[in-house]
């Protein structure tokens, strides 16, 4: 595994600019980003097309690459599967408008995940939701060409797409090339219904990316620093011959005063798995 299959992420940079994250992920080797699209630092509703144009230019500069696009969808009122079709048409539109500035950006992946699921509601019906919005998505991924890596989420987000089995049906059911999917190595602990083995087996080559944290589970930790198999979860995808990239979402508020040492932290990680060379 080489260290371009690596991605830096923003999210745990939130104390510090835009650009010192950037500096910093020139600075450790990187050569992929994942760009977290929230405040403060890339909020939309804030950026002009001018402002797309320098951000683009100042990661080109740095001789980075934003590999995968990942607007906030988990604390702002965006859900696909909401019952108010005026709330999921806002939450389609949002996705669509980041496509859109993913290709501004380069970018040909972007993370999509279900939103809130009511507990009140029928499962069937929040399925039928989601199903719904996503084929609206899908229609402007494949018009833009962009990849749309679908994430489940935990229990207490969703009780109705938490398994790479809820992933793998939502592919079959849209049906659009554009849609693949994404294994959190956290997320699937903090639920306890896959394991990495579990995500490999039921997407196959629709798996192309993946969030490689550690966790208590919880937590999003630097790999090594919680309980999860993490030297396993990589073994697995190595000897599947996974050739995506693995993204760093590191989220533990322990990090955002020192971000830039906890992914060094992550990298010492890989090298003690002999991994990067």
């Amino acid at each position: 595994m080489q260290l371009d299959q690596i991605a830096t992420a923003n999210f745990h940079y939130k104390r510090y600019s835009l650009n010192y994250f950037l500096d910093s992920s020139a600075r450790l080797g990187f050569k992929n980003i994942e760009l977290w699209a929230s405040g403060p630092h890339f909020h939309l509703d804030y950026y002009t097309p001018q402002n797309v144009r320098d951000l683009k230019h100042g990661i080109k500069e740095r001789g980075l690459k934003v590999i995968c696009l990942t607007p906030e969808q988990s604390v702002y009122p965006i859900s696909i599967s909401h019952p108010d079709p005026v709330y999921r048409k806002a939450s389609v539109e949002f996705f669509c408008r980041h496509i859109e500035t993913a290709v501004q950006l380069d970018c040909n992946q972007m993370l999509v995940t279900t939103g809130l699921a009511y507990l009140d509601a029928e499962e069937s019906d929040m399925w039928n939701w989601c199903r719904e919005s996503l084929e609206q998505i899908c229609r402007t991924a494949e018009k833009e060409g962009v990849i749309l890596p679908l994430e489940a989420f935990t229990s207490y987000s969703t009780h109705v797409f938490n398994s790479a089995g809820h992933i793998a049906q939502m592919i079959r059911e849209v049906g659009s090339p554009n849609l693949k999917g994404l294994a959190d190595t956290d997320v699937m602990a903090v639920t306890g219904k896959d394991t990495i083995h579990d995500f490999i087996r039921e997407l196959g080559g629709n798996m192309t990316y993946v969030h490689f944290v550690d966790g208590n589970p919880g937590g999003h930790l630097v790999p090594g620093e919680g309980k999860l198999p993490m030297g396993e979860a990589l073994q697995a995808l190595s000897d599947c011959g996974y050739k995506g990239y693995l993204g760093l979402e590191l989220l533990d508020r322990r990090y955002v005063l020192d971000p830039e040492q906890a992914v060094r932290n992550s990298l010492a990680w890989f090298e003690q798995q002999g991994v990067l060379r």
